[in-house]
């Protein structure tokens, strides 16, 4: 029987770039829903629970592609190529980062215009 516990922070829907690295190799995924507190992301490898890793999050802005760093991320979920992480250990100027972006993906009427740059 599947154990569920109560989200700590609100998801936000989001579409950005997922790079961490998984058995030595740097691998790409995407993030589908984001929080100050970590992301659900699909990958190219299912992942165990319990995995950790450096994590970077890629987002437009101004037409500049920005790196967010995830000093220590772990899996606290999985199903097959779906993943739910949590952030363990990021420095203050990404945890800022981050913290804004949230803030215009919740204030934004065009969530893709804001992380690809473009309109629908």
């Amino acid at each position: 029987m599947k154990t569920y516990t109560i989200r700590k922070t609100l998801r936000t829907s989001a579409q950005c770039q997922l790079c961490y690295f998984c058995g030595g190799t740097l691998t790409t995924g995407l993030v589908w829903d984001l929080s100050e507190a970590g992301w659900r992301a699909s990958g190219a490898y299912s992942l165990p629970a319990g995995t950790e890793s450096t994590a970077y999050l890629t987002i437009l802005e101004g037409g500049q592609a920005h790196n967010i760093l995830i000093d220590v991320a772990v899996v606290r979920w999985s199903d097959g190529q779906v993943a739910g992480w949590e952030i363990l250990r990021m420095d203050d100027a990404s945890r800022a980062r981050l913290t804004h972006l949230l803030e215009q993906l919740r204030s934004s009427s065009s969530t893709e215009e804001l992380l690809t740059g473009s309109r629908a």
